[in-house]
């Protein structure tokens, strides 16, 4: 076993996209530690560095790190603190939750023979209650569980990981001197609450983001009614404390990605009260028909073309993070009158979508309309170019880049600057 001067050189089990950012920004703010995956498949790719590519710049660092990695379920063993991080799994189709592959994963590590007393992280996303479920589901008195709040951010979660606000474990209180042991080199505030309340936490703050981001879109639905645009004035609404400069109320397309939709579901799920669950429906459904609308604007500036040759510049939700759960574009994949291509400079990944990559932006006589979403230096240079071509139709929807390029549809436009 590896060596250094911390004591406790936990093991990191389960090497999702979370356990990949865990266990490298733990190898290189506190020290030495093990990883495991009882999925055989993503173990070899981890063993052979081929690893995710949701997270800029964790590929780089992981090639630094020196992990232990296990070879055989039987070396869990050897280990006193545990972090199960297995990520939570997602339909592609609507971001519906399914926790089984937590489940399944915590019932194989609950089977093993501790010879004494191991602390186990749960840090999945799951809902309220599903800890002390697991604790009375898969008992093993030499286990004890926890719960710790993920708070990392798609795309920021190096910088979340190794510079986080607080630590919240949900779990035993008399554990006070251990966390702060295990979590010395972290200079924040932290806290110990119990399972439900820590998963609650989680919940909440997914919950409040969803909000933020659904008054957004609600405002900038209202907005377009009265001939107004929303995203004109959202940095003068930040001045307001109450709303603060930090908030999400920039206006999108819809929310995608997964993350907020996931405690969604499980909030719709808990609550018995029907108000409480018709709100989430409605706002849910009101994220759907934003994407159909998209659409519906795509066919119709493109309203002489049979099917349109489409390219989007920036496949993923965000530039920083790549994904296409529940994606923005899952009605403009789907559509009959759509011929589909995309084109990416941040992220280069087998979709398993019937969708063709272009490599170059060079030569593309042939597209009827391109959807920018984000992209490179390069890319918008190449983009300015093309507005000058009057054939191809250009659709903006990126909130920080539609002043560079002439645009025949842009859905955020520049902030009003201050005096």
């Amino acid at each position: 076993m590896l060596q250094n001067g911390n004591k406790y050189n936990p093991l990191f089990l389960g090497l999702t996209h979370i356990g990949q950012v865990f266990s490298t920004c733990w190898r290189k703010k506190v020290g030495i530690c093990a990883v495991y995956d009882f999925n055989k498949n993503r173990l070899e790719k981890f063993k052979n560095q081929n690893f995710l590519n949701e997270e800029p710049g964790l590929n780089n660092l992981k090639k630094k790190c020196k992990f232990e990695i296990l070879n055989n379920p039987k070396e869990i063993i050897n280990y006193k603190v545990i972090f199960f991080t297995i990520d939570t799994s997602l339909n592609k189709e609507n971001a519906y939750p399914n926790t089984k592959i937590v489940e399944d994963n915590y019932k194989k590590l609950s089977k093993i023979k501790f010879m004494s007393r191991v602390k186990v992280f749960l840090t999945s996303q799951v809902p309220v209650g599903f800890t002390s479920y697991l604790k009375k589901k898969y008992n093993n008195e030499n286990i004890e569980l926890n719960y710790m709040v993920d708070t990392l951010q798609m795309g920021e979660a190096l910088k979340k990981f190794l510079h986080p606000k607080h630590i919240i474990i949900g779990g035993n209180k008399n554990q006070k001197n251990f966390i702060l042991d295990l979590f010395n080199k972290f200079k924040c505030k932290k806290y110990i609450i119990n399972h439900e309340e820590a998963e609650f936490i989680k919940m909440s703050t997914n919950l409040y983001l969803f909000f933020n981001v659904m008054f957004a879109n609600i405002m900038d639905n209202f907005s377009s009614e009265i001939n107004l645009n929303f995203s004109k004035i959202t940095n003068i609404l930040r001045n307001d404390k109450r709303i603060g400069k930090y908030s999400y109320i920039d206006p999108s397309i819809a929310i995608s990605g997964g993350h907020l939709e996931r405690d969604c579901f499980f909030f719709k799920q808990l609550t018995s009260i029907q108000t409480n669950k018709k709100i989430i429906s409605n706002l849910l459904k009101l994220n759907e028909e934003r994407k159909k609308k998209f659409l519906n604007n795509i066919i119709k500036i493109n309203k002489n073309k049979k099917k349109i040759k489409l390219l989007i510049i920036g496949i993923s939700y965000k530039k920083n993070s790549f994904s296409i759960t529940n994606s923005i574009f899952k009605d403009i994949f789907k559509s009959k009158k759509i011929d589909l291509y995309y084109y990416d400079d941040y992220f280069k990944k087998n979709l398993n979508l019937n969708i063709k990559e272009i490599g170059s932006l060079k030569n593309i006589n042939n597209i009827d309309c391109i959807i920018y979403n984000y992209g490179s230096l390069n890319t918008l240079k190449t983009l300015k170019k093309i507005t000058k071509k009057k054939n191809i139709k250009i659709i903006n929807i990126s909130n920080t880049e539609n002043h560079l390029f002439k645009s025949d549809l842009t859905y955020f436009k520049n902030e009003i600057k201050p005096l």
